[in-house]
């Protein structure tokens, strides 16, 4: 029987073979998945567990919170785990206040922790726009574009800083985030904000009556705040005069009041009276007698600034006015109406030429900004 001659018939199968095994409860599994092409031995997502094999590779240990030796087998090597990060928590709303709404470069601030632990440190950050311009208050209380950190007890402890150097009239935002160790910080709190005041300052001079008991001498004539007139003199009476100065200034190192005149008192002939024998420097007692005349100031600022602070303290402590001007009334703070009295004596003797005595007194007070 013939059989009929045979065909050649090429036949291309193409096997396609996807294994994919998806653990249930996945990220607290229990039983080992499989499939017919590996099979992971004890996995389990969590804080560490028992180590996983397979005739293909081995994995020593599941990803924990403190591996840091890598895993390896001859076909790979796994790097250390992830060593979770400790994120400290937003801190509270800060407080920002002008306090007693004078300060004028500077504002005085609160940080709040946010319940974070105790070794967490904060960075604070001031704006004058909104945060278009990020500072950061530093260590020293100054700020600067640079960050600073320090722990709550640095910030004072919740008992409120000072920052200094702002500028007047301005609108500033606070705002505080934190950090443990040079670890990942938080997010930052609310902001809160507070205004820096106007530069302040006032000087008035008042007139003091007769009869006013001012530092152990009481005033003989009656002045006004631009004139001090002693009308005429009796030869070995002591005539007294007084002025008050008051001040008030948010000026940080507060002010300095100086008295000068434009020569001693002197008449149409040029005579003069002379000045009493102490200066600015070191005042002295009153003459209770002279041959000719004396004439000086006592300041009732007890504690001055420069030099001898207390050399004005005792009542009986009269200088001699300068051409120069000379300390007579300081702060080294903000004030509000600071009182400071200047009291005038002057005394003629029999050998004091008759006439009119004239001279002009110059105040000059000063902020300290």
């Amino acid at each position: 029987m013939a059989f009929p001659k045979s065909k050649q018939i090429d036949i291309f199968i193409i096997i396609l073979a996807i294994g994919f095994c998806l653990p249930q409860n996945f990220g607290l599994a229990q039983q080992a998945p499989s499939s017919t092409n590996y099979r992971l031995e004890d996995s389990q997502i969590d804080f560490g567990g028992s180590n996983s094999t397979s005739s293909n590779y081995r994995s020593v240990d599941t990803i924990s919170s403190e591996d840091s030796t890598g895993s390896t087998s001859s076909t790979y090597k796994l790097a250390p785990g992830l060593v979770p990060q400790s994120y400290p928590g937003v801190p509270g709303q800060p407080t920002l206040t002008n306090t007693g709404g004078n300060l004028y470069n500077s504002l005085d601030f609160v940080i709040v922790t946010g319940g974070n632990q105790s070794d967490a440190v904060y960075a604070v950050a001031l704006s004058p726009d909104n945060f278009t311009t990020t500072y950061f208050i530093q260590t020293d209380e100054t700020i600067a574009t640079s960050t600073a950190w320090q722990n709550f007890a640095g910030w004072n402890s919740g008992t409120g800083e000072r920052v200094t150097g702002l500028s007047a009239s301005t609108t500033y935002q606070i705002k505080v985030k934190a950090r443990y160790g040079a670890g990942s910080e938080s997010g930052y709190s609310f902001s809160a904000s507070a205004t820096t005041a106007a530069p302040q300052f006032t000087m008035a001079i008042s007139g003091i009556g007769s009869g006013t008991f001012i530092a152990g001498a009481t005033t003989t004539i009656t002045t006004t705040a631009n004139s001090m007139s002693f009308g005429s003199l009796v030869p070995g009476t002591t005539a007294v005069a007084a002025q008050k100065i008051t001040v008030t200034t948010n000026a940080a190192a507060g002010y300095t009041t100086t008295l000068q005149q434009d020569g001693d008192l002197h008449n149409v002939q040029a005579q003069t009276i002379d000045p009493v024998s102490g200066t600015n420097a070191a005042p002295a007692s009153f003459p209770s007698s002279v041959s000719a005349g004396a004439f000086g100031y006592h300041t009732t600022d007890a504690s001055l600034c420069t030099g001898n602070v207390t050399r004005f303290s005792p009542n009986d402590t009269y200088a001699a006015a300068t051409l120069s001007p000379l300390e007579i009334a300081c702060s080294q703070l903000p004030v509000t109406g600071e009182d400071t009295y200047i009291v005038f004596e002057a005394l003629i003797g029999a050998l004091q030429p008759s006439g009119s005595y004239a001279n002009t007194i110059t105040y000059i007070s000063t902020g300290k900004y």
